[in-house]
């Protein structure tokens, strides 16, 4: 099955408010998040980079904070996109650009930019997808999700955001079918957030 069948259209897409597309994304860049721990080289830039992914990726953002997290989110993709090749792996790279595309989906979107947020949550599934179609992994949890999101009526969609991992209203991030990959790249990705984290503060 080709990785473009499995991408949700435009049409589609556009059958969430603007909120739960941002929400779709960022599960879609959760799911290949691990896979920024996976790296050649490891450069301090670097580090401070996917540690400001992980604080930022699954932020739920309030009104005030908006702006400053839109400017934050175009840092993060800037750095994203040009990330050297000789430093992490193409998934790696991937799941950056993913990632950072998805934190600026949630940005724009809760500053009402929606056209430019629309564009990175479709970038960020596009990403992301690369990875999940090469893994083999099925699709029924993006599809639970969307059916999900598709339902979900809360006060006002362009201000109401949520926990997307498996604490929130979404539930498990793979709905009882996690990959053997994701918890083996989980276990590193762990492992080196919190090393990175005390090499920073050093």
């Amino acid at each position: 099955m080709s990785s473009k069948r499995l991408l949700p259209t435009q049409t589609t897409l556009e059958m969430l408010s603007p909120s739960s597309i941002a929400a779709y994304a960022t599960r879609y860049a959760l799911r290949v998040q691990p896979f920024l721990c996976l790296c050649k080289e490891t450069s301090n830039p670097y580090k401070q980079f996917v540690l400001d992914i992980h604080d930022s990726l699954n932020a739920i953002i309030s009104g005030p904070e908006a702006e400053s997290a839109s400017l934050n989110a175009d840092e993060l993709l800037s750095y994203a996109l040009q990330i050297p090749e000789d430093e992490v792996t193409p998934k790696t790279k991937t799941a950056a650009i993913s990632s950072a595309h998805a934190f600026k989906s949630t940005a724009y979107i809760a500053n009402d930019f929606l056209t430019e947020g629309f564009d990175s949550a479709v970038k960020a599934i596009e990403n992301a997808n690369l990875i999940i179609c090469e893994m083999n992994c099925p699709m029924a949890p993006a599809l639970i999700d969307f059916e999900f999101l598709k339902e979900l009526r809360h006060g006002d969609p362009i201000n109401y955001f949520f926990d997307c991992g498996d604490s929130g209203p979404l539930g498990e991030l793979w709905h009882g079918n996690t990959p053997d990959w994701f918890l083996d790249a989980q276990k590193i990705y762990a492992k080196n957030i919190a090393l990175w984290k005390k090499e920073v503060l050093q």
